[in-house]
């Protein structure tokens, strides 16, 4: 029986108790996901990648804006950033107007990294919705953006 079993008696409450457990087995196998990738010796964790691709999709940005765009603390992102500066993936240079503050770009090798990861996980993405409508698409991408703004409230 599911931990999130409603009463039951409410309009709708079987099919939200199928999409928590969905959404808990999501969040697991992506948690499970995510520290797999951490160990892979030469490669960049999932972390990392989330965060420069912020970079190649939003361009050049100081560090505090990059943490924020990738949902992390000031403090995390500028040590991830410390780790790809030295694995030659960004570029640091100073902002212009304000010598203290550090703006951060992709370097070309950076943007081959992060391309390739992309390709191949829009690739595994497209695998795994193979047969599923543009509706059912477009009802889970909100039902998801729901849920996204239920957490960001809290």
């Amino acid at each position: 029986m599911s931990r999130y079993r409603s009463s039951g008696t409410e309009r709708g409450a079987d099919a939200r108790d199928r999409l928590l457990e969905s959404l808990r087995g999501l969040l697991s196998a992506a948690s499970s996901r995510r520290g797999r990738d951490t160990r892979r010796a030469g490669e960049l964790s999932f972390a990392q990648i989330r965060l420069a691709a912020r970079l190649y999709e939003q361009g050049a940005m100081t560090g505090a804006r990059l943490a924020e765009a990738a949902h992390l603390s000031p403090s995390a992102a500028s040590e991830m950033l410390d780790g790809l500066e030295r694995a030659e993936v960004v570029c640091r240079a100073a902002a212009e107007g304000d010598r203290r503050a550090r703006v951060f770009s992709l370097s070309p090798q950076g943007a081959r990294v992060v391309e390739e990861r992309l390709h191949a996980f829009r690739a595994e993405v497209a695998e795994a919705l193979e047969g599923c409508t543009d509706g059912e698409l477009a009802a889970a991408a909100k039902v998801i953006d729901r849920l996204t703004e239920m957490f960001a409230r809290r």
